[in-house]
């Protein structure tokens, strides 16, 4: 069971690095910057640099992306009681989504 949750949390951790920048790619096009931009352009300056910036918004989003992969290798785990795994998978997904949000909201600058 624990290596099913594992590669669950690893595909989630690498799932959520490429849907960053999948949006980044697509925010940059729609937006037509004519450059790459993988972070909010104010988050640069509230954390000491633009590598700081990439590396910031990568972890919380594969932060965010191993919570829904971990809640979701606990939703279909069957050593777990079927009552507790959605216990488990919705308090798994709250620890993981919910402190990522709030970090990456406190970072950017207010207005």
């Amino acid at each position: 069971m624990f290596k099913k949750l594992l590669f669950h949390e690893v595909v989630g951790l690498l799932a959520g690095v490429a849907l960053n920048m999948i949006i980044a790619i697509a925010l940059s096009y729609a937006l037509r910057l004519g450059y790459f931009m993988p972070y909010p352009a104010m988050l640069p300056e509230r954390v000491g640099g633009e590598m700081n910036a990439v590396l910031i918004t990568a972890l919380l989003c594969g932060w965010a992306g191993g919570g829904v992969g971990l809640a979701f290798g606990l939703s279909q785990s069957q050593g777990i009681k079927p009552s507790a795994r959605k216990v488990y998978a919705t308090l798994t997904l709250c620890v993981a989504v919910l402190p990522a949000l709030i970090l990456f909201f406190t970072l950017l600058p207010p207005g």
